[in-house]
C-alpha cells in the first residue's frame, strides 16, 4: 500500500451533477487522511458547490473567460504547491494539462468504460455486469490506499446565509402544506420529460395533495415553468433561473419531494436527502448517474430496444418517437408521488 499522501489535489471542473458525485470521496480522503491538505480545482460557475465544504482546505477556481491564460496561471499555481497526490476525476483536455508532468506527483484516475459505453449506445452490446454508480468509480481510483464507499451519499453544505433567505421568502406561503420542486429542465432536449406532462402532475399535485409547487432550474426552463406557474399562480412559485446554487440548495431543503429529469438538480436534493422522482429517457443506469441514496426513485420505461441511445442525451430522438419518455405518463407519476408523499409530513 502506498504510503499516506500529505498533499492531495482534486480535479473535477465541472457539472453540477459530477461535482456533487464526487463529495463522497472528498469525505472519505478527509476520514482516511485527517492531516493532509486537500484542495480542489473547479470552474468558477461551480464553485458555489464547494464553497462551504469542510473537508477541503482550498478551492483552486478556473475562469474560463480568461482563457488559455488562466489555464497557464492555473498550472502554474498547482506546481508551485508540490502536491504529491493529484486524482484527477474528470480526464479531459484541460484536467490533462493542469496536472501532466508535475515533479514528485503521483497521478491517479477513473476509468470511463469508454469501449463498454460505446458498444452499449452504438450497438446495444451491454459489457458492463455490475452497475458501478459514477460516485463509486471515482472512489475506486483510491483503492491502492485501501479506500472504500463509506455508504453515505452525496453531502452539499448549504452557506447559512442563503438558507436564512429562502427561509424567509417561503415563510409567506399560507399555512402549513406540502411543498413539492418540479426541475422540467435538462442539459439535452431528450432528457427533458414533456412539458405539458408537467404542467399535469402540477395542477393534479395541488388539487390531489393541497401542496404547493417550487419551479425551479436556470433561464433557459423558464418558458416551461412559467407556462406551469401561469395556470395558477396561487401556490406555484416559479424562481427557475433566478437563484445560485446556493439558494437553489436552500430552498429545496424545504421541499418534502423533488420530480425531475436526469439533471443537476436530481444530484442537489440527493445530497440534501430530500425525496426524488427522476424521469430517465435515453440514458439507462449502466452510465452510473443514476440519483444516489434510499430515498431516490427512477421511472424508466424499460425493455425498449432503442435505449440507450446516447450516454448524455441530445437534441432530438433519434427514432423520432421519443418513446422513452412520452410513454412515462403522468398518471404513474402521480401514483409513485402519492406513495411518497404520504410518508411526508408538511411542516
Amino acid at each position: 500500500m502506498p504510503g499516506a499522501p500529505q498533499k492531495i489535489l482534486v480535479i473535477r471542473l465541472s457539472s453540477i451533477g459530477d461535482i456533487l458525485l464526487a463529495t463522497p470521496l472528498l469525505r472519505i480522503l478527509r476520514r482516511n487522511f485527517p492531516e493532509a491538505r486537500i484542495d480542489f480545482v473547479i470552474k468558477s460557475r461551480f464553485a458555489e458547490l464547494l464553497r462551504h465544504n469542510p473537508h477541503l482546505n482550498e478551492l483552486l477556481v478556473l475562469d474560463t473567460e480568461t482563457g488559455q491564460e488562466g489555464l497557464q496561471d492555473l498550472r502554474r499555481r498547482i506546481n508551485m504547491n508540490r502536491y504529491d497526490l493529484v486524482i484527477d476525476i474528470h480526464k479531459n483536455f484541460r484536467s490533462y494539462y493542469l496536472r501532466f508532468a508535475l515533479p514528485g506527483t503521483r497521478v491517479v484516475t477513473h476509468s470511463k468504460q469508454l469501449l463498454r459505453r460505446f458498444l452499449l449506445v452504438h450497438f446495444g452490446i451491454n459489457l458492463y455486469g455490475r452497475v458501478v454508480p459514477i460516485y463509486q468509480r471515482y472512489i475506486r481510483a483510491m483503492a491502492p490506499w485501501g479506500l472504500s464507499d463509506d455508504g453515505l451519499g452525496l453531502e452539499f453544505h448549504i452557506d447559512p446565509q442563503a438558507e436564512r433567505l429562502m427561509a424567509l421568502r417561503l415563510a409567506e406561503r399560507p399555512g402549513a402544506r406540502l411543498l413539492v420542486g418540479l426541475a422540467p429542465g435538462a442539459g439535452f432536449a431528450t432528457k427533458r420529460w414533456p412539458a405539458d406532462f408537467y404542467q399535469e402532475i402540477a395542477r393534479r399535485l395541488k388539487k390531489e395533495h393541497n401542496a404547493d409547487i417550487l419551479l425551479l432550474g436556470n433561464k433557459a426552463d423558464r418558458e416551461v415553468t412559467g407556462a406551469i406557474a401561469a395556470e395558477s399562480a396561487i401556490g406555484v412559485y416559479d424562481w427557475a433561473g433566478t437563484l445560485t446554487l446556493q439558494q437553489s440548495a436552500a430552498a429545496l431543503a424545504h421541499c418534502h419531494l423533488l420530480i425531475c429529469n436526469d439533471t443537476g438538480l436530481m444530484h442537489l436534493a440527493c445530497a440534501l436527502k430530500i425525496p426524488v422522482l427522476a424521469l430517465f429517457g435515453p440514458t439507462t443506469r449502466e452510465f452510473g448517474f443514476f440519483p444516489v441514496g434510499r430515498r431516490a426513485e427512477v421511472i424508466e420505461r424499460v425493455g425498449l430496444s432503442c435505449r440507450p441511445c446516447s450516454h448524455l442525451g441530445g437534441p432530438h430522438c433519434p427514432k423520432d418517437h421519443f418513446r422513452c419518455m412520452r410513454e412515462i405518463l403522468p398518471e404513474e407519476v402521480m401514483v409513485r408521488a402519492g406513495r411518497i408523499l404520504q410518508n411526508e409530513s408538511p411542516s
